[in-house]
Parts: structure tokens; C-alpha cells; sequence
């Protein structure tokens, strides 16, 4: 699963190359809308709506994301809510202390996509 994340600046689009799986993604009045993604489908995400991809009936899934920010800028819930001291998110979530679970923190994207484009290369005179 690709964790809860969302883009700031930066609207997603995908096709499914492979795979399927289910996507949900969250509108600004905190709607929820899932879609079940297979083959040859076509999904776009915009500008600062959390969503997140399971892969649901297939051993994996293999889709092309674009964006249209050069550098997309990805918040997971993992690095936001680790951000946060423990007693806000015990008062945010109305819990005791001693019972929120021990988030790990995550100091990296944990996207596993290389952010290289050739083209940055052929700008600057490089090959």
C-alpha cells in the first residue's frame, strides 16, 4: 500500500499499466470517494487532496504517475504526524497519552521512484 499522503502544489495523474487495486481519495469537505483501478484505467488526483493506492487482487501493480509540478512535494501521514508532539495528537484525537502508539519517524520520502528526468540532463548540456 502507498501510504495516506498528499501533494500541496502538485495534481496527480495515473494510467494502469498492470494490476489493480483500489484508491481512495478525500475532497476538502471530507468526502470519501474509492475507485477501483484496473488496466488501461486513467485516474487523476487534484491539488492537496490525501488519498492513498492497495493494491487489493493482484500480487502487484504497475502504473505511470504524472504531475504537473516538476518536483511534486509528497506529506505522508507518517512524517505529519510525527511532527507533532505526542500531547497535541493525544488531545487532537481525545486519547490518553499512554495509549497513542508509537509512530515511527520517517525523515525521507518513502516514494520509491527516482526523480530523474532526462530532459533536466539535455537542458544543462549534459548526455
Amino acid at each position: 500500500m502507498r501510504e495516506p499522503h498528499w501533494h500541496p502544489i502538485t495534481a496527480e495523474m495515473g494510467y494502469v499499466n498492470r494490476g489493480s487495486a483500489r484508491m481512495t481519495v478525500m475532497s476538502p469537505g471530507g468526502k470519501l470517494d474509492t475507485w477501483y483501478l484496473r488496466r488501461g484505467d486513467v485516474y487523476f488526483i487534484p491539488r492537496a487532496y490525501p488519498h492513498h493506492i492497495e493494491v487489493v487482487d493482484a500480487p502487484e501493480m504497475h502504473f505511470c504517475i504524472f504531475f504537473d509540478q516538476p518536483t511534486p512535494g509528497d506529506i505522508g501521514y507518517r512524517a505529519s504526524v510525527s511532527a507533532h508532539w505526542r500531547e497535541a495528537l493525544a488531545a487532537t484525537f481525545n486519547t490518553h497519552l499512554e495509549d497513542l502508539p508509537d509512530f515511527p519517524f520517517t525523515s525521507a520520502d518513502p516514494l520509491i521512484v527516482n526523480r530523474f528526468n532526462p530532459l533536466d540532463a539535455h537542458a544543462l548540456g549534459e548526455r
